[in-house]
């Protein structure tokens, strides 16, 4: 029997210890990963369940399974851990915000620095690029219905995803996207139904690339940011390339979100971070600042 609902005990060790198990699914594996005993471990969970309320994990012939208020749990202590981490200064994404308006920077394994700045979406009505001055009318124009034929005339340029239990599932990945310039077309028309977060890149790295995801998809509107980044071209070496990114909450025929991210690779973009020691050398075949495709 459950006890009354509690937060005061909560702790980081239990977190790491519920985040840890539920990857691994193995109490063994996740005693050596933490550096705890198994009657640690034990005890986090259990001590986390009763302050929950419900169990998190059902153990079937010594098998470690998630229940679905397991699952259901499972973002919310992945995204406190997170953000504890980023804000005690222990983990290699930062996040600064200014007059609501988030900028971040994420350093990886090579030290390869990537940066992000949200702008107002006003900048897009004002001085926008002109896919995405497109983007935005049509979004409006089909009240954000993605099969609306508003929305046709940017589709080659998007990538819609839906949120599952998992991580982000690609839907559909347009042919003209900067994901398809950029990595290809094997990549682009094998990717449909697989996670984004398939590669294993790490929490902190996904964290910079779709952490602002999850609000539009789930409250919708619109969001713009400017990005810096290394990513590999054509499955070579990751390389410097800068881009404008426009999320754009959606849903589907059936009523369900979905999100539409368009990204255009350019050079204009407006980061306070970069410096001389940030070049990029961008192809002019994969600039998308005004596709000859686009219509007026």
């Amino acid at each position: 029997m459950y006890e009354t609902k509690s937060t005061s005990g909560v702790t980081v060790a239990m977190l790491r210890a519920f985040v840890c198990m539920s990857r691994n699914l193995n109490l063994s594996k996740t005693c050596q990963e933490l550096g705890a005993t198994r009657q640690t471990v034990r005890r986090h969970l259990t001590d986390l369940e009763r302050i929950k309320g419900e169990p998190l994990f059902e153990v079937t012939d010594r098998q470690y399974q998630l229940t679905p208020f397991g699952h259901s749990s499972l973002d919310g202590a992945k995204s406190l851990l997170l953000h504890l981490d980023t804000w005690s200064g222990q983990s290699s994404l930062k996040k600064n915000f200014s007059d609501g308006l988030e900028s971040s920077c994420y350093t990886d394994a090579e030290g390869r620095e990537f940066f992000s700045q949200q702008h107002p979406v006003s900048k897009v009505a004002l001085n926008g690029l002109p896919l995405l001055k497109k983007a935005f009318v049509a979004w409006g124009n089909a009240e954000t219905c993605i099969e609306h034929e508003a929305m046709e005339a940017i589709r080659p340029y998007s990538v819609i995803y839906r949120k599952g239990p998992a991580g982000w599932v690609f839907v559909d990945i347009g042919m003209e996207s900067a994901y398809a310039k950029w990595f290809g077309w094997a990549w682009s028309r094998s990717a449909i139904g697989k996670l984004m977060n398939e590669d294993n890149v790490g929490d902190e790295f996904n964290e910079f690339i779709s952490g602002a995801y999850s609000r539009i998809y789930d409250e919708g509107g619109v969001r713009l940011d400017h990005l810096f980044a290394y990513l590999p071209k054509d499955g070579g070496d990751p390389v410097p390339v800068t881009f404008q990114r426009m999320l754009l909450g959606c849903v589907f025929p059936d009523g369900t979100p979905g999100l539409s991210v368009l990204a255009v690779i350019t050079n204009q973009v407006e980061i306070n971070a970069l410096d001389e020691h940030h070049q990029t050398d961008i192809p002019d075949d994969l600039i998308m600042d005004c596709p000859p495709g686009l219509a007026a």
